[in-house]
C-alpha cells in the first residue's frame, strides 16, 4: 500500500473580489487546471442568496415579510458585487405575480409581498436573484410558500394513488463516477416517488447468471448504497420491492474492464481519507505514473500527487484544514483530465455562536418582552454582523424543524448542489453521527452545482453575458426616422421630480444608458434625444427589463395548501370575524363565485384608484388610433360635458393628470399617444377619492407598459415619457405596545407573527437587543435569529419561552 498522508503548501495566490484562494502541493502536475480554475472563479465570482422568512406559510390576505442575505464567493463574504436584488412572487400557473427591486447595502436588504384577500389557495414560490446570477440562472435562490385561503376551505377526498411504484425513479450512482471491474465498488442509489419526494426501496443486485451479490435498502428519504464487486464482462440489475409487494427489474451501470476508482471515507471526525483504487489491467499499463488529487474547499485548491506504484492509494486530509460546506475531490490523470470525482461534507462547528437570552424565564398575554443577543465566532471573539428575528406562536404556526430552510442548510448545502435536498435542516438540526453518515448520501446522490472542469478548462465558452447592477438603469437605443442608429447623438433624461438633467452620448449602435440611478417607488422620467447637429427629429426606444422565465421544473407541491395549515386559517378567520365585528375588516369572506359576465364598457384596463368602471367618460386605445396627431388632438371632441372643453389643443388640462398610477407634472403632449391604452376623464363625486387635488377634475391615463401587458420596447419620436420602478420601499412590521393594563381590551390580539425585525446588528461587542409585546395566545412562543457577520460567517439560533 502506498500512503500519502499530507497536504503540502507552498504558496497561496488570492483572487481579488472572488474571496477565494489557491495552494498547490510540492509535487503537482496540475498547472493547467489550477490555473485555468483561478481564472475561472476570478472572472466568475460566485453569488448565493438566502432569503430568512417571518413565518413558513401564510393565508391570502397576508404579508409576506423577509430578509436577503447575499454572499459571494466561497467563504460566504457580504457581496460587493450586486446592488439590486431582484423578488419575484410565483403563483400557481408557473407565472410571476408581483416582482420588485430592492436596494443591496452590504450585501443585505429586506422588502415583503402584500398577498389579495382574493388570493386562490396553493403552493407560491419565491424567487430572488441578481442581474450577475443570470449568467447561471441555477443559483437563483427559490423557495416554496404555501399560502392558505378562507375562499374554499372545503377539503376534497383523497385521491392519492397507493400504487405509484410505476413512476418511481431510482436511480444508481457509482462512487467517483463509473464502477470497474475486480474492484469493490460503491454504488449510492436513489429513489424518488411521483411526489418528487424520497421513497423507501429495498432489494437484491442479481449478475448476469442469476446469482445474488448483494443486497440493498434505503436508509433514510429513498437513499442508500451497497459494494459490490463485479468480475470482468459481468452485468447486474436490481430487482427492486416496492411497499404494496409488486417488483421491478432495472440494470445498473456496467462497470469498465480497465480503470482507477475514488473512494473517501469521511467518518472520522480529525480526518478524511480519500483512496485511489486501481484495477490490474490498468495498474500495468500505468504503472509509476503521477495521478494529482485536487481537493476543493472554501475556495481554496490545495493538491496532492501521488505516483501509482501500487494498486491502492490512500490520503488523509486533516478536516480542521477543510472549510464548513462542501469540499470537492478529484482525481486527475497524468495528462490533467479529470477521471473521478466526489462530494464530502465538512462540519466543523465553526459557525457563530449565537446566546440569546430573555428577561424572565416566562412570560404573561401581552406582556413586555425584551431579549438580548450576542454574538461570537468559534475562537469566543465578537462578531460585528447583520441578523433578522422572527418570533412566532408555535400555536398558531407549527413547524417542522427538519423540513425548513435555514441560512445554514442553503448557504452551506443546497445552494453548492444540483437537484432539491429534501429536509435540509435535517442535517444540522442537532447533528449526531448517525446524521452525518446520512449527509454523506445526500453527497453520494447530488452533483455539484458550482462548475463544471468541462466549462474551467474549456474558456472559449465561458462569456459572461450579464454585468452587475449596482444600482437602477434606464437604456434603450436612439435612431434617426428612417432606423439609421444615431451615433454621438445625445440622450437627456428628466425627472418629473426636478432635479438636475442626465445626458449619455450614445455608441455606434446608438445604445444609451443611464447607470447607478437611486430612487424609490414608481417614477415618470422624459427621455430627449438630439443627434450631432442638436435637432431632435430622431427616434428613442426605452428597453424595458425582462424578467428571466420561470422554471417550470420546480416542484409544485398538492395544491390543497389548506389541509396543511387548518390552525393557522382557524386563526385566521377569526382575526377576521374580530375586523368585521369591530367594522374595521373588509367584509364577510365569500366562497368563490365565477363570473359569466360583464357589465358593459366596464372590461377595461384601469390605474385610476377605483379601478374601471368609476369613470364619468373613458376612450379607448382603439378610439385614439383612429386620428393622428399628438395626444391632445387625439381627444379633442373625445370627451363631452363640463370638462370636455377643458383640453385644448396646447396638451393642458386644468385638473389632476395621473399617468400610471402616478401623477403627470409636463405637458399632455408629452405622452406618446400609440402607448395609451385608456383615458378616463373623471368630475364632482367621481373625483372625490384624489381628495382636494382632484377638484378641478382628474385625467386617468393608463398605458399600455403600465397596464400589466408583456413587456416590450417603447418607443417615440423625439421625446419619449417612461414610467419607471424603483427600489421597492419595505412596510414596517406592526407591533403593537401595551403600555396599560386595559389597552385595547375589547380587542382580542390574535397575531400568529408576534415581531419581525429584518435588521438588528451588533456593536463591537457582538451585543444587540430588541423587545416586543406577547399577544394574547398562550402556550410556546418561538425566536428564530439569523444571520452572517462582515467576514462571512454565519450562525442560526432558536430560543423559546413560555406565555401563560
Amino acid at each position: 500500500m502506498k500512503t500519502c498522508a499530507r497536504i503540502l503548501v507552498i504558496f497561496l495566490i488570492a483572487i481579488a473580489g472572488a474571496a477565494n484562494v489557491f495552494a498547490q502541493g510540492e509535487y503537482h502536475n496540475l498547472k493547467t487546471p489550477i490555473e485555468k480554475l483561478k481564472n475561472y472563479t476570478g472572472t466568475h465570482p460566485a453569488e448565493k442568496i438566502y432569503l430568512h422568512f417571518d413565518k413558513p406559510y401564510y393565508a391570502a390576505g397576508d404579508t409576506i415579510y423577509f430578509k436577503a442575505y447575499v454572499t459571494m464567493g466561497e467563504r460566504h463574504v457580504p457581496s460587493t458585487i450586486s446592488g439590486v436584488l431582484h423578488a419575484d412572487l410565483i403563483n400557481t400557473e408557473y407565472k410571476v405575480d408581483q416582482s420588485i427591486k430592492l436596494r443591496l447595502v452590504d450585501g443585505i436588504a429586506w422588502g415583503d409581498f402584500a398577498l389579495p384577500d382574493s388570493l386562490p389557495k396553493g403552493s407560491y414560490h419565491i424567487r430572488a436573484w441578481s442581474r450577475w446570477m443570470r449568467n447561471d440562472p441555477g443559483s437563483f435562490f427559490e423557495k416554496e410558500i404555501p399560502v392558505g385561503s378562507l375562499l374554499d376551505n372545503k377539503i376534497p377526498e383523497s385521491n392519492i394513488i397507493k400504487t405509484i411504484h410505476a413512476k418511481t425513479d431510482l436511480q444508481f450512482f457509482p462512487e467517483g463516477g463509473e464502477m470497474v471491474s475486480g474492484i469493490e465498488n460503491k454504488v449510492a442509489f436513489k429513489a424518488i416517488g411521483v411526489s418528487g419526494m424520497g421513497v423507501d426501496v429495498k432489494g437484491n443486485i442479481i449478475d448476469n447468471t442469476g446469482k445474488l451479490v448483494a443486497e440493498f435498502a434505503s436508509a433514510r428519504l429513498g437513499m442508500g448504497y451497497f459494494e459490490l464487486t463485479p468480475e470482468e464482462g459481468q452485468s447486474h440489475k436490481a430487482e427492486i420491492a416496492y411497499a404494496d409487494g409488486t417488483k421491478d427489474s432495472i440494470p445498473l451501470p456496467l462497470a469498465k474492464d480497465k480503470g482507477i476508482v475514488l473512494s473517501v471515507n469521511n467518518d472520522s471526525l480529525q480526518k478524511v481519507t480519500v483512496i485511489v483504487k486501481a484495477n490490474q489491467r490498468y495498474f500495468n499499463e500505468n504503472k509509476g505514473k503521477e495521478y494529482p488529487l485536487l481537493i476543493y474547499s472554501g475556495g481554496i485548491a490545495n493538491t496532492v500527487s501521488c505516483k501509482l506504484d501500487s494498486n491502492l492509494i490512500t490520503v488523509d486530509l486533516i478536516k480542521r484544514k477543510l472549510f464548513t460546506g462542501i469540499t470537492r475531490i478529484t482525481l486527475f490523470s497524468p495528462q490533467n483530465d479529470p477521471l473521478c470525482e466526489r462530494l464530502i461534507f465538512i462540519q466543523n462547528y465553526d459557525q457563530l455562536n449565537l446566546d440569546v437570552a430573555a428577561d424572565k424565564e416566562t412570560y404573561h398575554a401581552r406582556d413586555n418582552v425584551n431579549i438580548k443577543l450576542t454574538a461570537k465566532t468559534r475562537a469566543d471573539s465578537t462578531a460585528i454582523g447583520h441578523f433578522s428575528v422572527s418570533v412566532v406562536d408555535e400555536s398558531k404556526v407549527k413547524t417542522n424543524e427538519n423540513e425548513e430552510t435555514t441560512i445554514l442548510s442553503s448557504l452551506l448545502l443546497t445552494s453548492d448542489l444540483k437537484g432539491y435536498i429534501e429536509q435540509p435542516n435535517y442535517y444540522f438540526n442537532n447533528i449526531t453521527g448517525q446524521k452525518l453518515k446520512e449527509l454523506d448520501l445526500v453527497m453520494l446522490t447530488h452533483g455539484y452545482r458550482r462548475f463544471e472542469w468541462k466549462q474551467v478548462l474549456d474558456s472559449t465558452n465561458n462569456k459572461i453575458s450579464y454585468q452587475p447592477e449596482t444600482g437602477l438603469e434606464i437604456s434603450g437605443t436612439a435612431s434617426s426616422i428612417l432606423g439609421r442608429p444615431l451615433n454621438e447623438g445625445t440622450v437627456s433624461l428628466i425627472s418629473q421630480m426636478g432635479g438636475p438633467i442626465s445626458s449619455q452620448t450614445t455608441d455606434y449602435k446608438g445604445n444609451f444608458r443611464f447607470s447607478n440611478l437611486m430612487f424609490t417607488d414608481t417614477i415618470h422620467f422624459i427621455l430627449n434625444a438630439t443627434n450631432a447637429k442638436g435637432r431632435n427629429v430622431t427616434k428613442l426606444t426605452y428597453r424595458k427589463d425582462i424578467i428571466p422565465p420561470v422554471n417550470t421544473a420546480i416542484t409544485l407541491a398538492d395544491q390543497n395548501v389548506n389541509a396543511s395549515v387548518t390552525n393557522y386559517l382557524v386563526n385566521t378567520e377569526k382575526q377576521q370575524e374580530q375586523l368585521n365585528a369591530l367594522g374595521l375588516g373588509k367584509g364577510r369572506m365569500l366562497k368563490e363565485v365565477k363570473i359569466k359576465g360583464f357589465k358593459e364598457n366596464n372590461n377595461y384596463r384601469s390605474s385610476s384608484l377605483l379601478g374601471p368602471g368609476h369613470a364619468n367618460q373613458v376612450v379607448h386605445a382603439e378610439e385614439l388610433e383612429k386620428t393622428g396627431g399628438m395626444l391632445s388632438i387625439r381627444l379633442a371632441g373625445k370627451f363631452h360635458g363640463r370638462l370636455g372643453f377643458a383640453i385644448t389643443s396646447s396638451g393642458n388640462f386644468p385638473g389632476l393628470i395621473m399617468l400610471d398610477g402616478v401623477p403627470w407634472h409636463f405637458p399632455l403632449d408629452y405622452i406618446n399617444p400609440n402607448a395609451v391604452e385608456t383615458v378616463e376623464l373623471f368630475y364632482d363625486a367621481n373625483a372625490s377619492i384624489y381628495g382636494m387635488q382632484g377638484a378641478g377634475g382628474v385625467l386617468v391615463i393608463t398605458t399600455k407598459q403600465g397596464s400589466g401587458l408583456q413587456a416590450k420596447d417603447i418607443a417615440s419620436i423625439g421625446l419619449l415619457p417612461i414610467t419607471v420602478p424603483g427600489f421597492y420601499k419595505a412596510r414596517a412590521f406592526y407591533s403593537p405596545k401595551y403600555e396599560h393594563p386595559n389597552e385595547n381590551a375589547n380587542r382580542k390580539d390574535l397575531r400568529s407573527t408576534i415581531y419581525w425585525q429584518p435588521e438588528l446588528k451588533t456593536d463591537k461587542d457582538g451585543n444587540a437587543a430588541f423587545e416586543f409585546y406577547n399577544a394574547d395566545g398562550t402556550g410556546t412562543y418561538k425566536v428564530v435569529i439569523e444571520g452572517i457577520d462582515e467576514k462571512g460567517n454565519v450562525g442560526r439560533q432558536v430560543f423559546r419561552y413560555k406565555v401563560e
